[in-house]
């Protein structure tokens, strides 16, 4: 049943604003995604309502790929709900697809697309035309997203499914040796096999390889974690040795070595765990700390540097400052010693391993706290190390507002060498491509 009440409330609204100096001519819709269509106000005629009731969606059933002289194909089928009039679709990969987190996403990514729209189901159906080539073993993903009788893009659906392996040709192994394992660095030999043409290495911390593909794949356009490997890892034909450097102590770490034939067909993955050595001993872990330079300026902001020097002993600590006046109100070295203790695994300057000469954001003439906890190899915490400081008074030309009371780190000692993983997030819109997919079949 239509209603014609949101006309009334826009009526309403456009006679109150008519009190103000400028009427508003525009009206925004912005969806859950945040994605923003706009209209001229003189030319709407009506805002209605509608109710339509049932899923309005067009699911797919994946039934096999197909590779040959004129292409690739996707076989599958496609039944549209009863309140579905017509559909979209897509196939994509699936790290790709992976960015596309809810229905909204996915509708909105196939709704802007140059796509037509189906008006048909699909008991057997094929998708080809494609404006990429599949690799072999790799997973990708069909979405589509359902139309209603106001060709309003409503359900979406997505079905994985992995593309056959291809033979190799030769013998595609990579054989390695870990030649020398130190607190910092790694030193690997790989020795490939007689059919590899290359390969490639790349070091990650433990458990995380999976996770960064997902986070640059998409950026610089890798299908598969092996594209990534091949891209950003050490490249070479024959056999050669790598040093991985300036790693963290006592830490888990996984070299990914991605090999391929003369066709350019990915091998399987080679992962090699490895450990670096602990740093420290078995006795007390303490740290000292000594104040130094403050300095900066009104425009690019005030800093102070704090040294957190560990004895023999540590094998890894943590350091913060706070603002002294916040202790006293809210904390005490219980509290100060329990968050220090507490693991934050996303934050790569929270682990410490050496001298730690730390950059903090502060402001003139007030008065701080540096605290600093260690461990030795085993684990065992050692005692809270604290220091009492305050920053100078700025010249009176350079005074600024106060900055937040929980201070951070401006500068820290974050060093990638060669061969080591960007680990920056970006982040960037995904729009459909201008492919010409098409799908044929009854």
């Amino acid at each position: 049943m239509m209603k014609k009440l949101f006309t009334t409330i826009i009526l309403a609204i456009v006679a109150v604003m008519g009190y103000a100096q400028t009427n508003p001519n525009r009206m925004l819709v912005t969806d859950k995604t945040g994605s923003t269509k706009g209209y001229l106000v003189e030319r709407i005629d009506s805002v209605s309502f509608v109710s339509l009731e049932g899923r309005v969606a067009a699911d797919v059933e994946y039934k096999g790929f197909y590779s040959g002289a004129t292409g690739d194909t996707v076989a599958l089928s496609v039944t549209r709900t009863p309140q579905c009039v017509g559909f979209k679709i897509a196939c994509l990969s699936k790290v790709r697809a992976d960015r596309l987190t809810t229905e909204e996403a996915i509708a909105n990514y196939l709704d802007g697309s140059d796509s037509e729209i189906l008006f048909q189901d699909f008991v057997d159906g094929r998708l080809h035309g494609f404006d990429f080539a599949f690799k072999p073993n790799a997973e990708y993903a069909i979405i589509t997203v359902g139309y209603d009788q106001y060709q309003i893009p409503c359900g979406a659906t997505r079905t994985n499914f992995t593309t056959p392996k291809k033979d190799l040709v030769g013998d595609c192994s990579i054989n390695y040796t870990i030649d020398e394992v130190t607190t910092s660095d790694i030193t690997v030999t790989f020795k490939p096999g007689s059919g590899v043409v290359g390969y490639a290495a790349i070091l990650f911390p433990a458990g995380t390889a999976e996770e960064n593909f997902e986070m640059m794949g998409p950026m610089f356009g890798f299908e598969t974690l092996g594209d990534y490997v091949k891209g950003f890892g050490f490249n070479n034909t024959g056999e050669a040795t790598n040093t991985w450097e300036r790693n963290n102590p006592g830490t888990d770490y996984e070299v990914y070595v991605q090999a391929w034939d003369v066709n350019g067909t990915f091998a399987d993955m080679v992962i090699i765990p490895v450990t670096t050595k602990k740093l420290g001993g078995e006795g007390l872990a303490q740290m000292e700390i000594t104040v130094g330079n403050f300095g900066g300026d009104a425009q690019s902001g005030y800093y102070q540097v704090v040294t957190y020097t560990p004895n023999d002993q540590t094998s890894m600590h943590r350091d913060i400052i706070m603002d002294k006046a916040v202790y006293d109100k809210e904390w005490n070295d219980d509290k100060v010693i329990e968050l220090l203790k507490t693991d934050y695994p996303m934050d790569p300057d929270w682990n410490q391993f050496g001298v730690d000469e730390a950059y903090w954001t502060v402001d003139p003439n007030t008065s701080y706290i540096a605290f600093s906890i260690a461990q030795n190899i085993n684990e065992e915490w050692g005692p809270l190390a604290k220091k009492e400081f305050t920053t100078p008074e700025a010249p009176a030309s350079q005074k600024k507002q106060s900055a937040p009371v929980m201070k951070r780190k401006m500068v820290k000692n974050v060093i990638s060498g060669s061969n080591s993983v960007p680990m920056m997030k970006l982040t960037k819109a995904m729009k459909a491509s201008k492919g010409k997919m098409t799908m044929t079949g009854k």
